[in-house]
């Protein structure tokens, strides 16, 4: 499986051997991690130097969250007495931003903040935009129903968490920092101001996935299991320009979905295909059953073979395709 990528490399997860493994964008292995079992997997400024979380109730013979940072070819662990303590976003080991079982914690060139909920923190999710300027935090306290967003400036400012909403139906899927918006996820679509915190619109649909670039956003219905029914996913594309309608595909998908411009990213009978804005659709030859699209056009993917690839994406004004 791709865990997380951009132009100067790529993360995998070799599920039946229990190892994470950090690649230079040409296929070049820099790094092996299989000590723990990860909760969630970063890139720092530039991948493959990651951020590994590895939380103690996923790890069922610690009772200490470690934290694994990886740079270079060096290793460090640091461990911490809470059980669930998960980075979402990071630079450096200095300088970051965490949820644990009570509070939105920040690291600053080494000093650590905290924000503390009284309920605890009953789930937490965090996303980042696509030009790596904004994060949003979206913890749910305790056993509240709604869900509470936290945005972070990464760029040209202090890291504090400013809140966006307390009442979003469910945890942050997406933004865009050039459209200032978000969506959330859940029951249905909900797309949010970043500065506002006002809803714009809904979509009628599940949402399980989303992804959002400076133009459009994608969105994934996805459902589990073998029957071929199950495996139908619906996909829209909706554009930044709400006066214009969403575009709607059904495909036998694989739960992983991308965008790049105004081109979407989709997995569909085991090969990688793409989303035109005008509604189009082009499954190319390409056989993957996982894939990661960066913010810059490339596309990495694995196949049969098990050995990732490199592609690109053409953005048209009316076409996409894969080269």
């Amino acid at each position: 499986m791709l865990v997380d990528g951009d132009s100067h490399g790529f993360i995998t997860y070799d599920t039946k051997h229990e190892a994470l493994t950090g690649y230079t964008s040409d296929g070049t292995e820099k790094w092996r991690e299989s000590r723990y079992f990860p909760t969630d997997v970063h890139c720092t400024v530039s991948c493959p130097d990651a951020v590994i979380s590895a939380t103690a109730d996923m790890n069922g013979r610690e009772s200490r969250t470690h934290t694994v940072w990886k740079t270079g070819g060096t290793s460090t662990v640091h461990s911490s007495s809470s059980r669930s303590l998960v980075v979402h976003w990071a630079r450096d080991q200095n300088t970051w931003v965490a949820t644990d079982e009570s509070s939105v914690l920040w690291s600053e060139s080494g000093h650590i903040h905290t924000k503390k909920f009284t309920e605890g923190v009953g789930d937490a999710l965090g996303r980042v935009s696509a030009d790596d300027s904004t994060l949003v935090v979206s913890v749910q306290p305790g056993s509240a129903r709604t869900w509470s967003g936290y945005r972070f400036r990464l760029k040209g400012a202090p890291l504090s968490p400013v809140l966006v909403s307390d009442a979003l139906p469910g945890s942050i899927g997406c933004l865009s920092a050039q459209q200032e918006t978000m969506w959330t996820l859940g029951r249905k679509a909900v797309e949010y101001g970043l500065a506002t915190g006002r809803k714009i619109r809904e979509v009628p649909q599940f949402s399980s996935d989303c992804a959002s670039s400076a133009s459009t956003t994608v969105l994934g219905t996805f459902s589990a299991g073998t029957d071929q029914a199950q495996q139908q996913q619906t996909i829209s594309l909706a554009p930044a320009n709400r006066s214009a309608p969403l575009r709607k595909t059904v495909v036998n998908g694989d739960g992983e979905i991308g965008v790049f411009r105004d081109c979407g990213v989709v997995l569909s009978d085991g090969r990688l295909t793409i989303l035109s804005a005008d509604g189009g659709r082009h499954r190319t030859q390409v056989d993957a059953h996982s894939v990661v699209t960066t913010a810059d056009g490339l596309v990495y993917s694995i196949g049969p073979s098990g050995k990732p690839e490199r592609h690109g994406i053409t953005a048209g004004k009316r076409q996409c395709r894969i080269t």
